[in-house]
């Protein structure tokens, strides 16, 4: 934090009741923190101070990038009661109202997580209780998920400090001073220190607004929806998300495949991690409906291949894999190959996903064919691009041939398909899907 203050207060009345009148001014204001991405500059403050009264008068703060990044503003007074309500505990004595607004404020700036919202808030504390109201939408938001979480201890250790430590909690402690303790479940650990619980009533309402854009481990797309945040709870419980979340367009990568997302639906109903799922990515451009489909909760999700009309386990993994039915002859290896190397690969990737992201590419596949008498025949190398979510290219090459083939993908409808292909054979072609049982 930094800033400049400048306060001119005079005090009168008794020790039991003393008066104050005055200013207090601050300028400059500023608060940073690059781990979490926070910077906020260009702050200042107006208030006047009469007898048990701090009004604020004008508070501003600019999020990072100066008047690009944004601006939040508050009003309202802080005031020391003279007769306590609700008890004698001190806190009771406290009354504080602020109304706060947010105009595009960038609230996080770090490269991987950018947020800047608009909104209104108002908080009170009266009694001892604070309330929160207010409703926000997300002006813009980028969250990149990385691929690996840090590693972190378990729930069963306990890191503790040692009485030197302790006593002097400025100086710098030897390594061996932090002890690392598995605890039994069941058998009490240490009182946590004791302090003021506030108990809030908290109620927000969330907009993801037009731009939530998320992206890492597979997935890229843009989130849309309205939360709703509450909580009338104790203070140290957590508070509960209430609403739905959807998915608009974007593309999820499994099995070494740039799935489109069809359908994709989070409900939150309680905890606010631990949403009801029921996402379904589609391999685009084939004449079979293939895909992986998502079900369960965040925190016990039910994965499963998904085909429209059924298929046998063996012809969805191969039409997902390889675009195509595995009935023949070495293609099931093929498939079982390629399917092992995404789920062994990084990230889920596989080697031929990490090499075709290195390249650009949106599908890079090598797969083995046979021929009519069911022996191992010519080989088959294609690479392909989404170049729009209606518009893929692919250049199809047969090592035993000495011409390639190009295909052009354009849908027309969730039905029609346009297909121009040149090569050894030239066509267009215009290609009509219709599921059935």
């Amino acid at each position: 934090m930094r800033g400049t203050l400048d306060a001119e207060l005079a005090l009168t009345g008794s020790r039991s009741a003393p008066q104050w009148t005055g200013s207090v001014q601050a300028k400059d204001l500023a608060l940073r923190s690059l781990v979490d991405g926070i910077e906020f500059g260009n702050g200042r403050l107006r208030a006047s101070v009469q007898g048990q009264r701090l009004a604020i008068d004008d508070f501003q703060l600019q999020g990072a990038g100066g008047a690009a990044g944004g601006e939040f503003s508050a009003r309202g007074f802080a005031q020391w009661l003279a007769t306590p309500q609700g008890g004698d505990a001190a806190l009771n004595r406290v009354r504080i109202e602020l109304d706060a607004t947010a105009r595009a404020l960038r609230v996080s700036a770090r490269a991987d997580r950018r947020l800047a919202v608009s909104g209104q808030l108002q908080a009170r504390l009266v009694n001892a209780r604070l309330d929160i109201q207010g409703a926000l939408t997300a002006d813009q938001a980028l969250f990149i998920l990385p691929d690996e979480s840090a590693p972190g201890l378990g729930d069963d250790v306990r890191v503790k400090r040692s009485a030197a430590q302790a006593r002097a909690p400025n100086s710098a402690a030897p390594a061996a001073s932090l002890r690392a303790v598995a605890t039994v479940p069941g058998r009490p650990t240490a009182p946590a220190a004791s302090g003021v619980r506030v108990p809030a009533e908290l109620a927000l309402s969330l907009d993801l607004g037009p731009d939530f854009r998320v992206q890492g481990r597979g997935i890229n797309t843009r989130l849309a929806g309205v939360l709703q945040l509450r909580s009338s709870l104790p203070a140290s419980a957590a508070p509960r998300l209430s609403g739905e979340v959807r998915t608009v367009g974007g593309s999820y990568k499994a099995y070494g495949q740039q799935l489109a997302i069809e359908q994709g639906l989070l409900r939150f109903g309680g905890a606010y991690d631990n949403p009801a799922l029921d996402i379904l990515a589609i391999r685009p451009n084939l004449t079979q409906r293939v895909g992986v489909q998502l079900t369960g909760t965040a925190l016990a999700p039910r994965v499963r291949l998904y085909a429209e009309p059924e298929l046998a386990q063996a012809e969805k993994l191969a039409w997902l894999v390889l675009g195509r039915s595995g009935a023949n002859g070495g293609a099931e290896a093929a498939v079982l190959q390629q399917a092992a190397l995404a789920l062994l690969g990084r990230s889920g990737q596989g080697i031929s996903g990490s090499l075709a992201g290195a390249l650009g590419l949106d599908e890079l596949s090598f797969v083995g064919a046979s021929n009519a008498a069911g022996s191992a025949g010519a080989a088959t190398l294609t690479l392909g691009k989404r170049l729009s979510k209606d518009f893929y290219v692919a250049f199809e090459r047969s090592l035993a041939g000495t011409m390639g083939s190009l295909s052009v993908f354009y849908e027309l409808s969730k039905r029609l398909t346009l297909r121009a292909r040149t090569g050894e054979q030239s066509a267009i072609d215009l290609i009509f899907t219709l599921g059935y049982d």
